[in-house]
């Protein structure tokens, strides 16, 4: 019997959406005079590379701690990659390829716009704009589609590995596609007005499973040690 994905990913966003209409906010960068995300574009261009296969809580940490050492984002581009790989640190997923991305993507808008600023974007039609975040060295189709739907209200619909194995774990997509033709194929399926709702509901999903995956394993990892202490 074939499986309709098509209808069970309605009934999922359906379901998240519902949830999530009263759900705090997850908390970004630092905010005040001091800011170095000023540009609402790039903001969410950094946050994009941050959640990328990892998720937003952990995203949040790194964000907190990326306001606390980096006076702006110009010093963060100039960082060498290993550099930046020890500041994600050894735990956090992709570390050294993520660090070699967002120096690369950075470093390609800085020699474009002169500034790390993706301000010039707003005033583009949004095919433009997508194809000048396609375009930059390094970026993940995730903080592409991301940039583009959050950050200037385009239709896309950003997917990584993470989150392609939790629609797939609900039926929602088929097992077979990939990232690319899994974005392109969620596109086709979610109305441009309904995607940023669905994405960000999704996107608070994937972050509740990943709280109660953690949760089972340190109750797991603390009766192990129980027992292995009741025995000695």
């Amino acid at each position: 019997m074939s499986v309709d994905h098509a209808s069970n990913l309605q009934a999922l966003v359906k379901r998240l959406t519902s949830k999530a209409e009263d759900a705090e906010p997850t908390q970004r960068f630092c905010v005040g005079p001091d800011d170095p995300m000023t540009d609402p574009i790039c903001d969410e261009l950094i946050w994009s590379f941050l959640v990328w296969e990892a998720g937003e809580k952990r995203a949040a940490a790194l964000a907190s701690k990326l306001c606390e050492t980096f006076v702006d984002l110009n010093e963060f581009r100039v960082c060498l990659t290993g550099e930046l790989a020890s500041f994600f640190g050894p735990t956090y997923p992709k570390a050294a390829e993520r660090a070699d991305r967002m120096r690369s993507s950075l470093n390609d808008i800085f020699q474009r716009e002169h500034e790390v600023s993706l301000k010039s974007l707003s005033s583009m039609n949004k095919r433009d704009a997508k194809a000048y975040l396609e375009s930059l060295e390094g970026i993940p189709s995730y903080v592409v589609c991301r940039t583009l739907l959050l950050g200037l209200g385009g239709h896309a619909f950003p997917l990584d590995n993470r989150l392609l194995k939790l629609l797939a774990s609900e039926q929602a997509i088929a097992d077979s596609e990939t990232v690319e033709s899994g974005s392109s194929w969620l596109e086709r399926q979610i109305r441009s007005g309904d995607a940023a709702p669905a994405f960000v509901a999704i996107e608070a999903w994937a972050a509740s499973q990943a709280g109660a995956r953690s949760k089972s394993t340190k109750k797991a990892t603390k009766k192990v040690t129980k027992k292995s202490g009741s025995t000695s």
